[in-house]
């Protein structure tokens, strides 16, 4: 054996040795373990983003609101808007089958949770972080509902009273949407006490625009959602708006406050028209009521005050509103329909009312000029006849004997 072999062998026999070799390869696997293990997460991570940008996320669990992130926000604050949190957003809207944009608006404000943009981009708004963007799929009650959108309609955008009509094909009851959404900042809406009364008075009318909007297409829910929101920022009784007095009358104010007064009236009669449709009568009977408490001859209020007493069955007051109508507005024509409903109402109410207090008190109709009598008398009259005979003849029978037992005395 050589002196080198020998070498080795002495090397390998030692326990020194051996241990220091151990333990550097047991290092140097560890190491490669950690490095291995980090580059797996490292890639583990990657491939879960991906797979959260590019897939669909389910919102409600219906398949009716499909979300895809395109670019993740500010998750490590986890803050989200809250509802009546003013959101600054972009959205473009599209038609999903064909691609044409139906609206394209950028860096709008919307108070979140007043349906100021359609229901589907307002429930996804407060699931979505700063900076946020996606793409959504809204499926028609999400977006434009039943009722759709045809070419010439109004878009109802936020902050317009006279916005841009729709000018596309139309969108039908079956019509899907796709919509890409960035959430760029929000912030908490401010107490209304602290406004001016010129800001409030443009949240009050932006708010009745919209209600109106929703309104006209048959959502009369929604629309009342937004005239609550509307009376919220245009209630000013610390300011000078004081009830009226028994006479109808209100104390005079600023010109600021008399326009905020009036707006507020305006609200309240949009309203109930729109719980009137809701079925909704006692509330729309408030409302209309607190517009007559300040504009006793406001035409509009005693028009829709008849047709909700009308509905509640009450047909006379519903007359005497009615007929106060017509004279606040002699030539509006649907006054005048409606007073007439209202008296065709009342005089069957009427009629009815005297058949019933004939047959209380036992009494008929006589018998028109000219009519042929009836064939066939009824039972009861049978009766009653038979009844007037026996007692006639038991009459007459009772005189008879007493007149016999007077002459045999």
């Amino acid at each position: 054996m050589s002196e080198e072999e020998r070498t080795l062998i002495d090397k390998s026999e030692s326990s020194s040795f051996e241990d220091l070799a151990s333990a550097a390869a047991h290092e140097i696997e560890e190491a490669k373990i950690a490095e291995a293990a980090a580059a797996e997460k490292a890639v583990a991570a990657e491939q879960v983003s991906d797979t959260v940008k590019d897939e669909w996320q389910d919102v409600l669990a219906s398949g009716a609101l499909l979300k895809k992130i395109l670019k993740p926000g500010d998750e490590a604050s986890g803050a989200r808007p809250q509802r009546s949190d003013i959101c600054r957003i972009s959205y473009e809207l599209k038609i999903r089958d064909s691609g044409e944009i139906v609206e394209k608006r950028d860096q709008v404000k919307i108070y979140l949770g007043d349906n100021e943009v359609l229901q589907g981009l307002d429930l996804v708004l407060t699931l979505m972080h700063e900076g946020e963007e996606c793409l959504l799929q809204l499926a028609p009650r999400f977006a434009y509902g039943e009722a759709g959108l045809k070419p010439g309609e109004s878009l109802g955008l936020v902050g317009e009273i006279d916005g841009p009509k729709y000018e596309g094909p139309a969108i039908g009851p079956e019509t899907w949407l796709e919509a890409r959404l960035e959430l760029h900042d929000w912030n908490e809406e401010p107490e209304h006490e602290t406004l001016p009364i010129a800001e409030r008075m443009e949240i009050g009318i932006r708010r009745r625009a919209r209600g109106n909007w929703w309104y006209g297409r048959g959502e009369a829910q929604l629309a009342v959602q937004l005239y609550r929101r509307a009376l919220d920022v245009l209630d000013e009784s610390e300011g000078g708006i004081t009830d009226p007095t028994p006479a109808g009358e209100l104390v005079p104010t600023s010109e600021a406050l008399t326009a905020l007064l009036e707006e507020r009236l305006r609200v309240h009669n949009n309203m109930a028209a729109a719980q009137l449709k809701a079925g909704a009568y006692d509330a729309a009977l408030q409302a209309v009521t607190r517009v007559l408490q300040c504009q006793p001859n406001n035409a509009k209020a005693l028009y829709r005050k008849s047709r909700i007493l009308s509905a509640m069955g009450r047909n006379m007051e519903a007359l005497a509103a009615a007929k106060a109508a017509a004279a606040a507005a002699p030539q509006d024509s649907g006054t005048k329909k409606v007073l007439q409903k209202c008296e065709e109402k009342a005089n069957r109410d009427r009629s009815v009312e005297r058949r019933l207090a004939k047959r209380m008190l036992g009494t008929s109709d006589s018998p028109k000029s000219g009519g042929a009598p009836d064939k066939k008398p009824s039972r009861t009259k049978m009766l009653v006849w038979g009844s007037l005979l026996l007692s006639l003849l038991v009459g007459v029978a009772s005189v008879l004997v007493y007149r016999y037992k007077i002459q045999a005395h």
